[in-house]
């Protein structure tokens, strides 16, 4: 039989171990109005700013603000209802008003000696990990979009060197281009150079015929330089007559004719 004193002991003991967590940790009472707080380690303080008698007896939604999404709130509220375990990534806010992106596994925990349901939330501040994936975003996309860069030649002549992949993606970008580029300066001619593509996919050709009846529109004749025989190929396949499409070998084989 368990005595006081050894429970006593043994509540300690958990007590010291969830506060040496780094997460934070609540326990709340759904059996109480508004699902309150009823625990709390010093990992949630710390997290929050907020301390225990701040906290205790109040539901978790002091923690949302203008940017917590109100769905990831409904999927949470969802759960609880139903008592389920969900796993969200939020944005929350501190006391002192600033935000962090938390990072919260909410499960449901039935007492038989109570027959009840508590819920233990156990929270991560991924703040850090989440504002690295956005910058790695921006990077790529910041590459993505130098890797379509149209370079004026001559009065009315520009080039765009195409190189790496053409995909869906890249086919997008360039339109972006051709569109921000009409805008300012109106091409007669645009050189597209695709020697240096080291890969293309099977609609390499359709791609083609849409970039060049687009450029059309914008008053834009497409010009291509640096085919390499697999293209040529693929450019074969498509049913559509593309003779009117300039081509030529190199780019210093198309400058003169096209200045003439």
């Amino acid at each position: 039989m368990t005595t006081p004193e050894a429970q006593d002991s043994k509540w300690s003991i958990l007590n010291k171990a969830l506060n040496s967590s780094q997460s934070g940790i609540i326990v709340t009472d759904p059996s109480l109005p508004d699902n309150p707080i009823i625990y709390l380690n010093q990992g949630f303080s710390l997290m929050t700013g907020y301390k225990e008698e701040e906290v205790l007896g109040e539901n978790c939604r002091f923690l949302q603000g203008p940017l917590t999404n109100p769905h990831h709130v409904d999927e949470i509220r969802s759960a609880i209802s139903r008592n389920q375990s969900v796993s969200v990534t939020l944005v929350n806010y501190r006391k002192d008003g600033s935000f962090f992106h938390n990072q919260l596994t909410i499960d449901p925990t039935y007492i038989e000696e109570e027959d009840k349901y508590y819920f233990i939330g156990v929270q991560k501040d991924v703040t850090i990990e989440i504002t690295a994936q956005e910058q790695l975003q921006q990077a790529l996309e910041e590459v993505e979009r130098l890797s379509t860069p149209i370079v004026p030649i001559e009065e009315g002549i520009s080039v765009l060197p195409l190189i790496g992949t053409l995909n869906e993606r890249r086919i997008e970008m360039l339109f972006n281009s051709f569109t921000a580029r009409n805008t300012s300066s109106k091409d007669r001619y645009l050189i597209l150079d695709v020697s240096g593509l080291a890969q293309f996919n099977d609609s390499f050709g359709r791609d083609i015929l849409n970039i060049y009846n687009w450029l059309k529109l914008m008053g834009t004749q497409l010009v291509l330089t640096g085919i390499s025989p697999d293209m040529a190929i693929h450019m074969s396949t498509i049913e559509d007559d593309m003779s009117f499409i300039l081509v030529y070998q190199s780019i210093k084989d198309a400058l003169p004719k096209l200045k003439l």
